[in-house]
This record gives C-alpha cells, sequence and structure tokens, in this order.
C-alpha cells in the first residue's frame, strides 16, 4: 500500500495505492494541520495521468517565466 502527500501552493494532493486501485484527492493546504479538512476532488488515477500531469507542469513553468518576464509569446 502506497499513501503520499505532496502540497503544491494551497492545495494538497495525495494519492494512494490499495489492492491494486490507485487514487488520488485534493484538499486545502491547512490539511496538513486539520485531518478533517474535506476533499475538493477526487478520482482514480487513469492511464496517462501522468504524462498529462508533466504537461501542465510545464505549462505552469512557462507561465512562471512570463511572468518574470523571462519570456515573450
Amino acid at each position: 500500500m502506497m499513501n503520499r502527500e505532496l502540497k503544491v501552493g494551497h492545495m494538497l494532493f495525495t494519492v494512494s495505492v490499495k489492492d491494486g486501485l490507485a487514487t488520488w484527492a485534493v484538499r486545502p493546504s491547512e490539511a496538513v494541520e486539520n485531518k478533517h479538512t474535506k476533499v475538493l476532488f477526487s478520482g482514480i488515477v487513469t492511464e496517462q495521468m501522468g504524462d498529462e500531469l508533466l504537461k501542465l507542469s510545464w505549462v505552469i513553468r512557462l507561465a512562471e517565466d512570463e511572468a518574470r518576464g523571462k519570456i515573450n509569446e
């Protein structure tokens, strides 16, 4: 069984694997201190989700750079 949490900005992502089923959930980052915080979104990890999240990461990185004036598009 795997259970990992990762804070990203004001969100806390939890990824779990139990009995061959991978799931994810998003809660407010205050959930680190408050274990009773409601889940905002959740679902099953689907095929290609890792690749799709890498694409999202790239877009966010580009937005950060553009906001700092590092690139012009």
